[in-house]
């Protein structure tokens, strides 16, 4: 019994002993040793576009039959370079052999390389190009059978699904940076040439805009090589900001724990931000440069639940 006494004793002493600890840690230390504190500095600060797309020849059509029929011939392969006017294909028209109608050749409509069709949209649907002993549906047909597509490959362009937050950044004109992983990530200009008002919806319901950048320098790509496109939005000089890892938001309320060394506590503190990009953010009002902030909520914070509006600085 006296053991179970004195077990009782211990633990009693042991726990009030641990609660007053905690007070004291509570008071007196700011933070847990993890937590990182981060400075306001002056500095330069860029708002930049990035996305990935796919190359495209700027100008591309599908080649189709005059009539209905079945294709008895076709002259040009893959990759094959025609001229407008130049005979791809001829259709014997009819239901079947048995009709006797003249043969009738199938013309190139435009100067450029031959492509497979696109696919329908199918899940297992590729691109294809028609072979001799298939039937076709000629371009006075209401759903019209596509033989081959015809593309110019002297003028490239890529093309991208860029999201409806990012696409605000974006205007006509836009000069842009584009690297080709496939031609040794060499730096080619480009610039926005198109932004559609209509969204695509993805897949996950994520909608899309579509958006197309001119190639203005001739290069080596070949259409469906991976693209990445890199461009400036802004730059604003020597202004005060401060890693995004150190904002909090609250309901429309943006703020920071400033670390305050008189005190050696952090106060809860209002800012009013500027502009932003993947890493920083700049603050117009409520830090001055060489405060402190963390980039995680302290133990120790002052509590207050009156927090004054910050001044907002002028804009530099």
């Amino acid at each position: 019994m006296k053991k179970i006494l004195v077990y009782l004793v211990l633990v009693s002493v042991f726990s009030a002993g641990s609660f007053y600890g905690y007070k004291t840690y509570r008071k007196y230390s700011v933070v847990e040793a993890d937590i990182e504190k981060v400075a306001a500095e002056k500095g330069d600060m860029q708002i930049n576009f990035e996305d990935i797309g796919d190359i495209h020849p700027r100008n591309s059509v599908e080649v189709f039959s005059m009539v209905s029929g079945q294709i008895t011939d076709i002259l040009v392969q893959e990759g094959d370079i025609v001229k407008k006017g130049q005979k791809v294909a001829v259709v014997q028209p009819g239901q079947s052999s048995a009709d006797k109608f003249m043969p009738v050749d199938v013309l190139s409509p435009m100067d450029g390389a031959v492509f497979k069709c696109d696919s329908t949209g199918g899940y297992y649907d590729e691109p294809k190009m028609m072979k001799p002993g298939q039937r076709v549906s000629g371009s006075n047909e209401y759903n019209p059978s596509c033989i081959m597509k015809l593309s110019d490959c002297s003028r490239m362009i890529v093309k991208l699904g860029v999201s409806e937050v990012d696409v605000m950044k974006l205007k006509k004109g836009l000069p842009v940076k584009i690297y080709v992983e496939a031609l040794s990530n060499m730096e080619i200009p480009g610039k926005v040439s198109l932004i559609s008002a209509n969204a695509r919806n993805e897949r996950g319901g994520v909608k899309t805009f579509p958006v197309e950048i001119d190639i203005t320098r001739r290069v080596g790509a070949l259409p469906g090589m991976t693209a990445r496109v890199l461009a400036v939005m802004e730059t604003r000089k020597n202004i005060l900001k401060m890693p995004l890892s150190a904002l909090f938001e609250d309901k429309g309320r943006y703020f920071v724990y400033l670390y305050d060394p008189k005190t050696n506590k952090a106060k809860k503190v209002d800012v009013f931000c500027g502009i932003r990009n993947e890493m920083e953010v700049q603050i117009l009002g409520g830090l001055k440069e060489g405060d402190s902030v963390y980039t995680d909520k302290p133990l120790n914070v002052e509590e207050n639940d009156k927090v004054s509006k910050p001044v907002k600085n002028l804009p530099s």
